[in-house]
């Protein structure tokens, strides 16, 4: 192998000029390839292509753009609701308005509002002029901070804050587009402090920080390493050869991310600061064995092998990531896998023929065999002397450091908030900030439901899914199709219900038509839709146990199916169990109801449900039926087709009261229709159209009556202010009417345990739910970290060892290479542990790379300590020259190494900072390990016949 790497550095020596021109070339095209690079922080786009969870957020993006929205918040210190603050809200609103990559632009000028008016109910814009009097200020601020759909999500409770929430058109560039905004926001709001959040604004200031770091941290790291390399080489060659490579291999690795499509991404300052770190190890250990042996030929093919077998392992720790499904530390590790590929190469091959063609000087005088000593030569030698003397206590200690500091690693824990990425007085930290503590949040979270949406079974399992939403304290800002219709029906009929027939829904959706603001949670063919939400919290542990539980939740309660039953088709075993399923269901929906709006209240399921069965067992003695009379009384006097006389109308309810059990039957129908058209004050037909709107209002009213008498039966299980809070009751009074549905809907899941239920299905619908948004995101990235974790170490550590095992044909070998770096790693593992560093996109990187860049020590140790020893020096002698020289370049290579990673702690991104706190301790130890450690284990293990032979003539 020598002979070979000897005849080709030959050649290459022998054909630089065209070797010159090589490279010249290779570097001018990879200088015109990396201007091309393009920036990507978006971490939708790092998930695994084909994962479902990926699939699933893509596709909802796709349809609804959930995750694709800005948050502007506006401070007004005197409060919002003021005609200065208003105007400026308006303005600011109608200038988002006009960017053509914008749509659903919303502020609480604009916002959606549905309210009763005379004869109906009214959609339009919830301020369409601006009020000028104090009078009409107050009417606006109590009517907005009335509704429970405003308060907290456009306007904060206390008035002082408002948002303006903009969704980015599909397929635009979101960063570009969030600058847009910030600069219209910037411009307008003026001296009112405003912020920003939302994923594009996430985006736009990793962008920009990155590019902060890029600047401000290379310059550095190429200064700090200047510096290290004229400590430890003494040269002006040393060091402006080595930075001559490592400048090249960031063009070469620049221009490689271009032809391999790679963006540059928030781990890209670090790959550039590393790369010039770590760039340098194999020039300096190429320098300085030639500073040794004087003939560049001889020293570049001698140490050749050792440096390319330290890079390969370095590599092959790095292409470990490769086995990741994170898109961005994939890339890592290619990207430095070649970079660091790239400057051995130029080390090997360009620093040779440049030190040829300059003729540098070595540390030797050749004439006179004197050799520059240097006093840490000497301290090195020293230390190899005392660690070979005191091998064993030095094992022995090392042992019982690494056990005690080894069993904190079960304490590591994941983070995987990209809000924490930034820097705290950033304006999306501080804009997530208001959000949490003013507002329901920043991160969107979301039921994604395909399926015939028109059909009224499905928009009422749609509100079963939002009313357990709302049983998570964390979860705020609801909207979907489904609580929007249910709104218009309040506000027209009284019962926040979804309509429980396909026109009844048309009818409603038809008044939303035209509002920009259904994109975001509806398709135009109503066959998608999200139950959408807010979630307040960002700790990576809240969000993957709310995905946890929304998983499970989903599992046992939800299925492909939506049904519609009639209960009268049912047996009685079978309409006892169906009634059973109905109270359970409404129990637990006044439950989860009773938490949201009660968060200090404690509920559960079984007390409502005995309260509830207990209502409806005496249903027919506590209801009232005044308010059903009532209710007749006014259709019949003001809603019918002709104006009936009062006589008639009193004589029609008599009649009715008379027959109120039969009211069901056609031939009260018939007699009623006879009554009203032998009056002669309409025709026959108008009588039937009237008297069958009757008998709808009858049963509509008697339901209300119903649902008015079954809500008294758990007021005792409630809070004061719960029984006084109309959110509170609104909601409830619906799930009450649903329970007393003539036709109720279910998951076919849910009933399937009732005896014939199939017989009972009067329609069916097929559906599919997923859960979709950052909870999902976060328990899947969570996942794949820790997996990246394990298995990118497992297979650095398989594929390291091997092949140092290959390389020096013995297993032993491999195995003392390895603990020099196995010992640090369990450390740096621990030091994690017990310092609280979580394993995030950046320390998730550590592992692998300390296996890679640990090996490199070891490697050059053991080949410079075989050759003497194999030459015939006593083994004690051997560490020591050992230690001297190689020492020397270790510490060279690995402080400049150390002082790449205190570099990158001034990055302005939490992750890169938790890498290179990490990593800087784990090099310390590696640095450490091979100083002690190594040398106490060759002392200590036969690694060589020479080691037999010695301990058989003992000790020398």
């Amino acid at each position: 192998m020598k002979k070979r790497l000897a005849g080709f550095i030959e050649w290459v020596f022998g054909h630089r000029a065209v070797f010159l021109i090589v490279v010249a070339a290779i570097t001018g095209v990879f200088v015109v390839m990396s201007l091309g690079l393009e920036i990507n922080n978006a971490h939708d786009t790092w998930l695994p292509e084909h994962d479902r969870v990926a699939q699933l957020l893509r596709q909802v993006d796709d349809d609804f753009s959930s995750n694709v929205m800005i948050f502007s918040v506006i401070e007004f210190e005197q409060g919002v609701f003021s005609p200065e603050a208003l105007t400026l809200v308006a303005r600011i609103t109608q200038e988002l308005e006009e960017i053509k990559e914008l749509f659903n632009v919303t502020s609480i000028t604009n916002v959606l509002d549905i309210r009763s008016i005379e004869g109906g109910i009214e959609v339009s814009d919830l301020i369409p002029a601006i009020p000028e009097t104090e009078q009409e200020i107050e009417e606006l601020r109590e009517y907005v901070l009335s509704k429970e759909h405003y308060v907290n999500s456009i306007v904060s409770e206390d008035g002082i804050y408002t948002t303006i929430m903009t969704n980015i058109v599909q397929d635009q560039d979101e960063v570009k587009v969030a600058e847009k905004v910030f600069r219209i926001i910037d411009e307008l709001a003026g001296p009112y402090p405003h912020y920003h959040g939302g994923d594009p604004a996430i985006y736009f200031y990793m962008n920009y920080y990155m590019v902060e770091d890029m600047k401000v941290l290379v310059p550095i790291i190429l200064v700090v390493v200047v510096i290290v390399l004229s400590f430890g080489l003494r040269r002006i060659s040393g060091v402006v050869l080595p930075m001559f490579m490592v400048s090249l291999a960031i063009v070469w690795t620049l221009g490689m991310m271009a032809v391999l499509g790679f963006p540059i991404n928030i781990l890209t300052p670090a790959v550039v600061v590393l790369l010039v770190a770590l760039g340098a190890d194999y020039a300096v250990h190429i320098y300085n064995h030639f500073l040794r042996r004087g003939d560049i030929s001889v020293s570049t093919s001698e140490i050749a092998l050792p440096v390319g077998m330290s890079a390969l392992t370095t590599i092959a720790g790095l292409l470990a990531f490769t086995t990741t499904r994170i898109e961005v530390l994939n890339n890592f590790g290619i990207e430095l896998a070649f970079g660091l590929g790239f400057a051995c190469i130029l080390s090997i091959t360009l620093m040779g023929t440049l030190i040829f063609m300059l003729k540098t000087k070595p540390a030797v005088d050749l004439d006179t065999g004197k050799v520059d000593t240097h006093v840490f030569t000497q301290v090195m030698h020293a230390l190899g002397g005392w660690v070979h003397d005191h091998a064993k206590v030095i094992l022995a200690v090392l042992g019982i450091i690494t056990v005690f500091i080894g069993i904190n690693i079960v304490k590591i824990r994941t983070n995987v908030d990209f809000i924490e990425q930034l820097p705290e007085d950033s304006p999306p930290r501080k804009g997530c900030t208001i959000l949490v503590e003013h507002f329901s949040g920043m991160y969107p979270f979301n039921f994604y439901v395909r399926g015939d949406l028109t059909d009224p079974a499905v928009m009422n399992r749609m509100n079963f899914l939002e009313n357990h939403l709302r049983s998570e304290p964390n979860v705020n800002g609801f909207t979907s199709i489904s609580g929007i219709i249910a709104r218009q029906n309040w506000l027209l009929n009284g019962i926040y219900a979804i309509p429980e027939t396909r026109e009844g829904i048309a009818n409603l959706w038809f008044l939303l038509e035209g509002h920009s603001v259904l994109k975001t949670f509806v398709t135009t063919d109503r066959t998608k839709g999200i139950v959408n939400s807010v979630v307040r919290e960002s700790s990576t542990n809240e969000l993957r146990f709310l995905a946890d539980r929304m998983e499970a939740f989903l599992h046992g309660n939800t299925s492909g199916r939506i049904v519609t039953i009639d209960p009268g088709i049912l047996g009685r075993e079978g309409r006892e169990l169906l009634g059973d399923v109905r109270l359970n269901e409404a129990s637990q929906q006044v439950r989860w109801l009773s938490e949201f709006y009660d968060r200090a209240g404690r509920y559960d399921d079984a007390s409502f449900r005995d309260a509830l069965a207990r209502g409806l067992s005496r249903l027919d003695e506590t209801i009232d039926l005044a308010g059903v009379w009532d209710s007749v009384y006014g259709y019949l006097s003001e809603e019918t087709v002709e104006i009936l006389p009062e006589a008639l109308v009193l004589q029609s309810i008599e009649y009715l009261e008379e027959n109120w059990q039969r009211r069901h039957d056609p031939e009260l129908s018939a007699a009623l229709s006879d009554l009203l058209a032998d009056s002669g004050v309409m025709d026959r037909e108008d009588a039937d159209i009237t008297v069958s709107g009757l008998l709808k209002r009858v049963d509509s009213s008697y339901r209300m009556a119903q649902v008015d008498a079954l809500r008294g039966s758990y007021d005792a299980l409630i809070s004061e202010s719960l029984t006084q809070n109309a959110d509170f009751r609104k909601r409830s009074d619906g799930v009450l009417w649903e329970l007393l549905s003539p036709r109720p809907a279910f998951f076919s899941s849910q009933v399937a345990a009732v005896p014939n239920i199939e017989h009972a299905v009067v329609s069916s619908s097929e559906v599919k739910i997923d859960q979709a948004g950052m909870p999902e995101t976060v328990r899947l990235i969570q996942k794949i970290l820790i997996r990246s974790q394990i298995q990118s170490l497992a297979i650095a550590i398989l594929i390291v060892f091997s092949m140092v095992a290959l390389a020096y044909r013995s297993m032993r070998r491999g195995a003392t290479s390895m603990m020099t770096v196995l010992v640090p790693l369990t450390c740096i593992l621990g030091f994690m542990g017990m310092m609280h560093i979580p394993l995030d996109l950046g320390t998730v990187l550590c592992g692998s790379l300390i296996v890679g860049l640990g090996i490199d020590g070891s490697i050059q140790f053991l080949h410079h300590y075989n050759t003497l020893h194999l030459g015939g020096m006593k083994k004690r002698l051997a560490l020591q020259t050992t230690m001297g020289h190689v020492g020397r370049a270790v510490i060279t290579a690995n402080f400049t190494t150390l002082f790449g990673f205190i570099v990158l702690l001034m990055s302005n991104t939490s992750a890169v900072r938790n890498f290179s706190t990490v990593n800087s301790v784990a090099i310390l130890l590696v640095t450490i390990s091979v100083l002690t450690l190594l040398p106490a284990m060759v002392t200590v293990l036969h690694l060589d016949v020479i080691d037999d032979l010695e301990d058989g003539q003992g000790p020398q």
